[in-house]
């Protein structure tokens, strides 16, 4: 079974990551934060825009390896979260057509999970030097995560963490 984890970006996912994946279970760490950090910043939004888009992408890549391993699989991300940061802040950075590939892309691995789990609530995510913990921001990330859940015909189960 192939578990994705999607909050708020105030919301700690790591409690709910392990009680999904139980004994048998594998977490697979979001490897947005060590991506960035091997391009030589501190967060996604310092980066250059052309070089943003990059990443974003290649994050889509390593998302794909990761879901290509199978087996009872547990992301304490998912690539929804991704796409509605996308849309949030780099959006216009791109063209039409490499928007339409990209949410492509993202379209196919998401139909790999077979559940996505929302936090609605939970722990509070703590500073970490990377993500950004604005409230405003937070809630429009969500609102638009919502909206892809739609696009994407995910079936998604709120779960209060």
């Amino acid at each position: 079974m192939i578990v994705a984890i999607a909050a708020s970006p105030l919301v700690d996912r790591a409690a709910h990551a392990k009680k999904c994946a139980g004994a048998k279970g594998t977490i697979v760490a979001d490897p947005s934060r060590e991506l960035v950090r091997a391009a030589g910043f501190q967060t996604l939004y310092e980066v250059p825009r052309d070089l943003q888009t990059e990443l974003r992408l290649k994050l889509l890549d390593l998302h794909g390896k990761a879901l290509a391993k199978g087996g009872d699989l547990v992301f304490d991300h998912c690539a929804v979260e991704w796409m509605a940061d996308w849309m949030r802040w780099h959006w216009a950075a791109v063209s039409t057509r490499a928007w339409d590939a990209a949410l492509a892309k993202a379209a196919r691995l998401v139909a790999k999970y077979d559940v996505v789990a929302h936090l609605t609530s939970g722990p509070a995510r703590g500073y970490d030097g990377y993500a950004w913990l604005d409230r405003p921001n937070a809630a429009q990330v969500e609102e638009l995560m919502f909206g892809l859940y739609a696009r994407f015909g995910l079936k998604v189960e709120k779960v209060r963490g």
